[in-house]
């Protein structure tokens, strides 16, 4: 009897152990780990170094901005129906696109990305040596 009790606990702690795998795997896979959040993080830090060096911007389109730095003339727009790219080249940004939509108003750039599977991000970006 003992010796089943016993067998019975260490299968409870095992059983615990897969439990608490799956659920921290069900939140890998949603949460940070997850490569489009990555992009995203990864485009938005790239956008706002870049625009907080900016010397002159201008909203073209909903889906293109240009902006110049010390590097020279740079943009940003949605190349095609699926990427985010830079205005003359050939380095995307951010991929698995299906609308982009930047509203700049009051040294403010809010960028609202719409992805393929259904999810929207919006981040707001501070354009500091623009001119209205």
């Amino acid at each position: 009897m003992l010796d089943a009790l016993l067998q019975l606990m260490i299968l409870v702690c095992f059983a615990h152990f897969f439990l608490l795998f799956f659920t921290w795997y069900s939140h890998k896979n949603n949460g940070m780990f997850n490569t489009d959040e990555l992009q995203w993080e990864l485009f938005s830090f790239q956008l706002q170094k870049e625009l907080t060096n900016a010397k002159e911007f201008n909203r073209r389109t909903s889906y293109h901005i240009q902006y110049s730095s010390n590097r020279g003339g740079l943009g940003v727009r949605q190349a095609s129906s699926w990427e985010i790219r830079r205005e003359d080249g050939y380095q995307p940004l951010l991929f698995d696109v299906s609308m982009v939509n930047f509203d700049y108003s009051n040294y403010i750039l809010n960028t609202t990305v719409k992805f393929k599977n259904g999810k929207e991000r919006s981040r707001m970006f501070i354009v500091p040596n623009s001119k209205e």
